[in-house]
């Protein structure tokens, strides 16, 4: 993969507060069980990274079309940050 930057590359991570920010403008959504994940995209190929900097092509094969269908060939911007939520065995 030939990018501005090089995978793996560490994410954001979210932080744990006692309280919920006050003021204007605000808004809160539930967070949801799943995966961080990173995609890069270079021409066909498509890397998802966990947040430990790890592969998850095999975890997910069935995103790897779609995402490089909806993506950018080859820019800064081709890099997207988010969760993967997965259904739950048995629901």
């Amino acid at each position: 993969m030939r990018l501005p930057f090089a995978p793996p590359l560490a994410p954001m991570l979210s932080r744990a507060a006692d309280a919920l920010p006050a003021g204007e403008g605000w808004q809160f959504e539930p967070k949801w069980d799943g995966f961080r994940t990173i995609v890069f995209r270079d021409g066909d190929e498509v890397l998802l990274q966990s947040r430990d900097e790890k592969p998850m092509n095999r975890y997910f094969p069935e995103l790897v079309a779609p995402l490089a269908a909806a993506l950018p060939a080859r820019a800064s911007s081709t890099v997207r940050t988010g969760g993967l939520i997965a259904p739950s065995p048995g629901r």
